[in-house]
C-alpha cells in the first residue's frame, strides 16, 4: 500500500520488523488503530479507479501563481503501497467546470563529468516534476470524486493538486509507504536472492537502504534513477536452516539500527528469512551482469574516456568505422572495419589507455600502443581482427591514423573478467588467492568491493596493476562452502555527504551510476571450500 499526506513525515509511530513465516512479501504490521483500505469501487466514486500514467511521462498542465486560498483536497487512505487504490475528494468547486488532477514527484539522476582521463562522480540528484492523472468533471453539487491506484514512485509525501484552468484550487497529499519482497525464499547455498523494495524515497535519508544478513553488512540498496523500485541480488550462504536478511535504514550506507529513534523513524526496517536446503554443492563461479535495457548504449556523440580527437582534429569525420564486437574481455580478438580511407595506403591502429595511479605525485596520464599497422584495400576499406590487449578495464578508443592524420576513433569497452580461485580447497587460517582481471581506473569503476559469506570485508583496485586485481584472503569459519563476491563500487565522489565509497551495490543491475554513460560492471560470483 502507499502512505502519504501532508504532515505525515514527522510521525514517529514506526512499526516493528516483520519476519516472513511463509509470504515473500515484507511489510510493516499496521499501527494501532489503522483501517482497511476499501475494496475498489466501494465508497461513492463516481468514476471507475483510474491507473495513474507512468510517472515518466511529460509534465502536467504549468499552473499559473495561485491568488487564493487553496481548498483541501481529501485523500482517502492517505497512504498506503504501489498499486493500492486511493480516493480523492474536493468540495466547494465549480460545478460542471473540468479538473485536472496533479501529482508532484521527482526526476532522479547521477551527477557525473566525463573526460578523455576520467569520469569523475558527484552526487544523487532529484529534480521536482508534475504529472497529470487525468482530468475530471466537477458534480452538480461542486463536489469532485475520483478514484486512483498508487503510482509505481518514490516513496514517502507527494503532493496532489486540484488545477482549474492553469490554476491550482486544491491540494492534498498521498504517502506511498516501502516495502520489499524476496525471491525466492528456499534453496540451496549459492541460490541468487532476489530482493526487490518498492516505495524508496529521493531525499537523503529515505533513498539508501544497507542490508544485512545474518547481521553481517553486505552493502547498500538505492533506487535513484528506478522511481524508487529497487532490485538487489545477494547470494545464500550459511548452514542448512534459516537465515534473516534485514533492510535498514542506510542514509550514511552503513545499516542505522536504532531508526526508531531517529527523525526518520517513519520508515521502517524490514525482514525476511531464507532457508538454506543444502550446503554442500560448490556453486558454479559466475559474472552476474547488469540489466541491459538500463545499459546506455554506445554512441560516438558521447563523452568517452581516452577519446581525445575533437570533430575539427579529425580528417575524414564521414569515414565509417567499427569495432565487432564493441566490447570483450583482455586479450580479445574483435574485428576493426573501415570503410571511406585513402585506398592501398597504409594505416595504423593505436590502443589508447590510462597509465599511472591516483596515489604518486605524478598521478596518470593518457597512453598509446600500436596494434595493427598495414595497408587499405584498393576501395579504401580494411577490415582486420585486432587483439585487446592485458589492460584495464572500462572504455577506450580504437585510434585510426593514416597520412599523419587521427581520421577517427572507434570506442570499446573491456569487461570484467575472472581469472580463478587458488587453491579451491583450503584449511581454516589458510590463504587463498582470487585474482579478475578488467578493473578500470575512473571513479566509478577503479575497484571492487568483495563480501565474504555476504560480510562487506574491504575493497581492492586495479589501476596501478592495469586492470589487474589480486588479493590474498585467510579461509575462516568452519569447514564447508564459503562464498565470496566481487560488487561493482564508487571508488570516490565531489558532493554532498552522506554517501560513504568503496562499498558494495547490491543494486548494481539496475541503478549504479555507469549504467547511463555505458559501463557494463557485473558482480562477479566466487566460493572456496574449507576442509578438515
Amino acid at each position: 500500500m502507499l502512505v502519504g499526506a501532508l504532515g505525515l513525515l514527522g510521525c514517529s509511530n514506526k512499526p516493528p520488523a516483520q519476519p516472513l513465516a511463509s509470504a515473500t512479501t515484507v511489510t510493516p504490521a499496521p499501527p494501532s488503530g489503522s483501517k482497511d483500505v476499501p475494496s475498489i469501487g466501494a465508497g461513492p466514486a463516481t468514476a471507475p479507479v483510474k491507473d495513474v500514467p507512468s510517472i515518466g511521462a511529460g509534465p502536467a498542465t504549468a499552473p499559473t501563481p495561485t491568488p487564493i486560498p487553496l481548498k483541501l483536497l481529501k485523500i482517502e487512505p492517505v497512504k498506503g503501497y504501489v498499486g493500492d487504490p486511493f480516493t480523492v475528494t474536493a468540495e466547494g468547486l465549480s460545478p460542471g467546470r473540468d479538473v485536472e488532477l496533479v501529482w508532484v514527484t521527482v526526476d532522479g539522476g547521477y551527477v557525473t563529468k566525463a573526460s578523455a582521463e576520467n569520469v569523475e562522480f558527484y552526487e544523487k540528484q532529484f529534480t521536482e516534476k508534475r504529472v497529470s492523472l487525468g482530468r475530471a468533471r466537477v458534480d452538480a453539487t461542486g463536489k469532485l470524486t475520483v478514484p486512483f491506484k498508487a503510482p509505481e514512485d518514490y516513496g514517502e509525501v507527494h503532493d496532489i493538486y486540484a488545477v482549474v484552468d492553469g490554476q491550482d484550487v486544491a491540494r492534498g497529499g498521498y504517502r506511498i509507504q516501502r516495502q520489499a519482497t524476496i525471491t525466492p525464499e528456499a534453496g540451496p547455498l549459492g541460490t541468487p536472492i532476489t530482493i526487490k523494495i518498492t516505495g524508496l524515497g529521493w531525499k537523503t535519508y529515505e533513498s539508501t537502504v544497507a542490508l544485512r544478513y545474518d547481521n553481517q553488512w553486505a552493502g547498500i540498496i538505492s533506487a535513484v534513477t528506478t522511481r524508487g523500485t529497487a532490485t538487489a541480488v545477494i547470494r545464500a550462504t550459511g548452514r542448512t536452516g534459516k537465515h534473516v536478511i534485514d533492510l535498514n535504514h542506510g542514509g550514511r550506507s552503513m545499516p542505522f539500527l536504532n531508526n526508531a529513534q531517529s527523525g526518520t523513524a517513519h520508515i521502517p526496517d524490514l525482514q525476511a528469512w531464507f532457508t538454506v536446503t543444502d550446503d554442500k554443492t560448490m556453486p558454479p563461479f559466475a559474472l552476474d551482469w547488469p540489466d541491459s535495457t538500463r545499459l546506455a548504449q554506445s554512441s560516438g556523440a558521447a563523452p568517452r574516456t581516452t577519446a581525445v580527437a575533437s570533430a575539427a582534429a579529425i580528417a575524414a569525420p564521414s569515414l565509417a568505422a567499427s569495432v565487432d564486437p564493441a566490447s570483450g574481455p583482455i586479450l580479445s580478438r574483435p574485428t576493426l572495419r573501415l570503410r571511406g580511407l585513402a585506398p592501398s595506403a597504409e594505416v595504423e591502429a593505436f590502443w589508447v589507455t590510462a597509465r599511472g595511479n591516483r596515489v604518486s605525485l605524478s598521478g596518470w596520464s593518457l597512453s598509446e600502443t600500436s596494434i595493427l599497422k598495414t595497408v587499405t584495400d584498393r576501395d579504401g576499406s580494411l577490415s582486420a581482427t585486432i587483439q585487446v590487449p592485458d589492460d584495464l578495464g572500462g572504455w577506450h578508443v580504437v585510434k585510426v591514423v593514416q597520412g599523419g592524420k587521427v581520421v577517427v576513433e572507434v570506442p570499446y569497452f573491456v569487461e570484467r573478467s575472472v581469472v580463478g580461485v587458488t587453491p579451491l580447497r583450503v584449511k581454516a587460517g589458510e590463504t587463498f588467492k582470487v585474482q579478475i582481471k578488467g578493473i578500470g581506473w575512473t571513479e566509478l569503476d577503479n575497484g571492487v568491493a568483495i563480501t565474504y559469506d555476504n560480510s562487506y570485508i574491504g575493497f581492492a583496485c586495479g589501476f596501478n596493476s592495469n586492470g589487474d586485481v589480486t588479493v590474498n584472503l585467510v579461509a575462516t569459519g568452519g569447514p564447508g562452502i564459503h562464498l565470496i563476491d566481487l560488487y561493482p563500487m564508487i571508488y570516490q565522489g565531489h558532493g554532498k555527504p552522506p554517501w560513504s565509497y568503496q562499498v558494495p551495490l547490491l543494486s548494481f543491475r539496475d541503478d549504479a551510476p555507469g549504467l547511463a554513460l555505458g559501463y557494463k560492471l557485473p558482480a562477479i560470483r566466487l566460493a572456496v571450500e574449507i576442509v578438515e
